[in-house]
């Protein structure tokens, strides 16, 4: 064996530990780097949903932001997409069972997160039949004293159409409804076929005018359609600020 060779078998194994321990370190680097990633991440969409709520919500949404990495969204500033999920809202006479929006191109002012404007959010507001159900009782005087208590049974009947079963004095009787929406956040519920009510009822379920007040965040409902959950709006925003 030369001594040049020597010299070589020396060094291998050196230089191969070398070589494992920078591959240790870029590993353990990348993993710091991703943590840190999720964990501002995590701190945004807590932030976020606190200004989020502040907006009109009664608690705290749901906030989840889209994209990997994160930290290079907070370096432009600028999110990719976030989203938003809440429960049991409640507006007047009405309860909004879930809320759920996806919210696009967000601006943030600060790196805080603390505010920004949403450029377009859009979505859907569920109100389940339940909730339906006791806001018709509510609203429709004649309705609940003719009940009495027995509630409103309400279930999908296909184009948009809603079929409401009930006891009127011990009566079993029916009732569908046709749901539209008119301008604004107003809907329209149609009487468009019934058996076994009686006349003094008619006209009082007839033509329902529906107001759901003010959503938050500034979405208006663009469409409505009867689901098998219940009634569904479509809701939209656009350049929707938050926090301050």
């Amino acid at each position: 064996m030369t001594g040049a060779d020597a010299r070589v078998m020396s060094k291998t194994p050196s230089g191969g530990r070398r070589r494992r321990r920078w591959i240790y370190i870029l590993a353990a680097i990348v993993v710091i780097l991703v943590f840190l990633d999720f964990a501002a991440k995590a701190v945004a969409e807590n932030v976020i949903a606190t200004k989020i709520q502040q907006q009109g919500l009664q608690h705290k949404p749901d906030v989840t932001i889209d994209g990997f990495p994160f930290l290079t969204q907070v370096a432009s500033r600028d999110l990719q997409e976030v989203h938003l999920t809440d429960v049991n809202q409640v507006e007047g006479q009405v309860t909004i069972t879930s809320l759920a929006a996806t919210g696009r191109n967000i601006r943030l002012n600060t790196y805080a997160f603390s505010s920004g404007t949403i450029g377009s959010l859009s979505g859907t507001a569920l109100i389940s039949f339940a909730s339906l159900a006791r806001t018709l009782t509510a609203e429709v005087g004649p309705l609940a004293s003719l009940l009495n208590g027995t509630g409103l049974n309400l279930t999908d009947a296909g184009n948009n159409n809603v079929r409401a079963s009930l006891n009127v004095l011990i009566v079993a009787s029916q009732a569908t409804w046709h749901v539209t929406r008119l301008s604004g956040n107003q809907l329209n519920i149609r009487l468009v076929g019934s058996s076994g009510l009686p006349a003094s009822l008619l006209g009082a379920i007839r033509n329902i005018t529906l107001t759901i007040p003010r959503l938050p965040l500034g979405l208006e409902i663009d469409s409505v359609q009867v689901t098998p959950a219940g009634v569904v709006g479509h809701v939209k925003a656009t350049n929707v600020p938050f926090g301050s």
